[in-house]
């Protein structure tokens, strides 16, 4: 039951924080760069706006567009299309059912001339993704769900009064887990299944998000997954000692010389 409980926790971490990376939209200027760099997103962005504001600007829509993606690519430009950006995050995954409308003085912001002020609104072309929207639904209740069969399977588990060593034992299987479940479910998730699930330009998002966060994922699960080795090596060796210091039982070999008496 102790083993179980630490699986069905480590499991329900890993859940968690498959949400806080891939389903939490954020108008963060880093988390936006980080988007932006994604050549379908970062492109369909610009095509959309240079489309609309090149005629106004006497450009031609592809130079423009250059120009647009340049200054995606550099994070105070990202800043700029923070919202646009979350928005599309939050259309994408169910969030919300709003379009995701550029306005006038974001474009101006975009091109940098102030000709473009009186242009109309610009919609993005960003639709739901069913099946995004309901692994975003249903990731956090599985994690509370899975976090409350651990504790309930602790509790199960601390009422058989285990021993000590299968407690440690038990902890080591913890640690264990939870490196397996943030690397599986914090990074290869969102890096490789989630864009698998849809052919949609936006579902790049959730590839430079795992990147987004991967140091941070890949440092926790590799402290996990040491900790882990150092608990169960510790508690093997303890066994060990245990097994080599306990006196051998030599009654039996007396009630077998018996019948020679």
């Amino acid at each position: 039951m102790l083993i179980a409980a630490a699986v069905l926790s480590a499991v329900a971490i890993g859940s968690w924080w498959l949400e806080r990376v891939a389903f939490t939209p954020s108008n963060d200027s880093n988390v936006a760069y980080s988007i932006l760099g994604d050549e379908e997103i970062r492109g369909q962005v610009a095509t959309v706006v240079a489309g609309a504001t090149a005629p106004t600007l006497q450009q031609s829509a592809a130079q423009l567009r250059e120009e647009i993606e340049r200054i995606a690519r550099i994070p105070d430009g990202a800043a700029l299309m923070r919202d646009i950006v979350d928005g599309a995050h939050s259309r994408l995954i169910g969030d919300s059912d709003e379009r995701v409308v550029i306005t006038a003085q974001e474009q101006v912001n975009i091109v940098r001339n102030e000709l473009v002020g009186d242009q109309a609104p610009l919609t993005l072309p960003v639709q739901r993704v069913g099946s995004v929207a309901f692994v975003d639904d249903w990731i956090g209740w599985a994690a509370l769900s899975l976090f409350g069969l651990g504790v309930l399977a602790a509790l199960v588990g601390l009422a058989m009064r285990p021993e000590r060593g299968e407690g440690t034992y038990a902890l080591g299987v913890f640690f264990g887990s939870l490196a397996a479940s943030m690397a599986i479910l914090g990074y290869i998730v969102p890096l490789l299944v989630l864009p698998a699930l849809a052919d949609d330009p936006w579902m790049g998002v959730f590839s430079r998000l795992a990147n987004h966060q991967r140091n941070l994922t890949l440092a926790t699960a590799g402290v996990a997954a040491v900790i882990a080795v150092l608990i169960v090596g510790r508690s093997g060796a303890r066994n060990d000692r245990r097994q080599h210091s306990t006196p051998l039982n030599v009654g039996r070999y007396r009630d077998d010389r018996s019948w020679s008496r």
